[in-house]
């Protein structure tokens, strides 16, 4: 999603958003992910990106070209929204009743690039199945954890290691990844870049997310 674009996008998106969002606060991993500074994702230190399309049941989602609204449709839930102007968060959060493992929260976040409207973020972090707090809605029945083609919920670090070839340990338990790559721009003067983070427990995986974005 180009710039200038994004920026037209999230001027309407922010006259048109008490339309249709209601205001939360984000929370957990999904804040964590959205604010930028947990995780380390200072410098490249993947050759390519590591998500291709992010699978949830039969539905297939792909950051910055779903929008947030397509994924209500399939899942129903709530757009919240937080702050406004370039810092605005807007999301669906559903919460899953963990009948199939751990309960986990799923969060698909857009941001002043995203125009507030297409999926710039995923993050998925377990948690307990009461924890709805006040960014999240009941997942609806069928809802399934995301599936993004690399190591998930309960993932080891050796799991990442033998994945990435590395599992570089941050300040906050945390290891991060990051892969830019030259954007499609026709000019050769844009960068996409996508942004992994893992947060680790006693060496297990607790939560996952990951971002794209593009830029001059």
């Amino acid at each position: 999603m180009r710039l200038g674009a994004a920026v037209i996008a999230v001027l309407a998106s922010i006259a048109a958003g008490s339309a249709h969002a209601e205001e939360g606060r984000l929370s957990g991993l999904g804040a964590n992910l959205f604010g930028n500074s947990f995780f380390h994702f200072g410098e490249a230190n993947l050759k390519s990106p590591p998500v291709a399309a992010i699978e949830v049941g039969h539905a297939r989602i792909q950051l910055q070209h779903t929008r947030l609204v397509d994924i209500q449709k399939m899942f129903g839930g709530t757009i919240y929204d937080e702050a406004g102007g370039t810092g605005a968060a807007h999301w669906l959060c559903y919460l899953t009743e963990g009948a199939k493992g751990s309960a986990a929260k799923v969060w698909f976040m857009s941001n002043s690039l995203g125009g507030g409207e297409f999926v710039m973020m995923v993050a998925i972090q377990a948690t307990s199945a009461r924890d709805l707090g006040g960014d999240c809605s009941p997942a609806p029945a069928g809802f399934e954890i995301p599936q993004m083609g690399i190591p998930n919920l309960g993932a080891t670090t050796a799991d990442l290691k033998a994945h990435f070839g590395s599992a570089p340990m941050g300040s906050h338990s945390d290891v991060s990844y990051r892969s830019d790559r030259p954007a499609r721009d026709g000019l050769g003067t844009a960068t996409d870049a996508q942004y992994l983070g893992y947060v680790v427990s006693h060496g297990v995986v607790t939560g996952v997310g990951v971002g794209e974005t593009s830029a001059q």
